[in-house]
């Protein structure tokens, strides 16, 4: 039997409303992930990143790579990144970023320099979590 115009029009509006809370739940979770044109300060953050802490190897993964790439389909990167920004806007601190990304990503020899680098690149002026950015 074939879908009724209106079985069909149920179905695109729940699929636009699970892809609208999937995009709001992005928003919230990493101010620029859906914005990044007016994150200037954190995107040129991650460029210093990709440029100056080389190699940045956390547990296995090349982050690196990821950041001279602007992204990766790796699902790891999605989380490096919301910490990242996170640590950024100042809503973890340093020592919680580096405690959830070790555990998330693993162990590795080039950890503490990873995270050295990252967190000596940080700017000391930067925009909290709650600023509008």
């Amino acid at each position: 039997m074939p879908e009724s115009a209106i079985g069909k029009l149920k179905r695109t509006a729940s699929l636009r409303i699970a892809l609208s809370l999937l995009a709001i739940a992005a928003v919230g979770c990493a101010p620029d992930s859906v914005s990044s044109r007016q994150a200037t300060g954190f995107n040129g953050y991650l460029d210093t990143l990709a440029s100056s802490c080389r190699p940045l190897v956390i547990g296995p993964y090349d982050v690196g790579g990821w950041l001279m790439m602007r992204g990766s389909d790796d699902s790891n990167y999605n989380y490096f990144f919301n910490m990242t920004s996170r640590l950024y806007y100042g809503s973890v601190s340093q020592a919680e970023y580096q405690e959830g990304v070790a555990s998330f990503l693993g162990p590795g020899s080039t950890n503490a320099q990873a995270f050295a680098c990252i967190f000596a690149n940080l700017p000391s002026q930067r925009p909290s979590a709650g600023t509008g950015m």
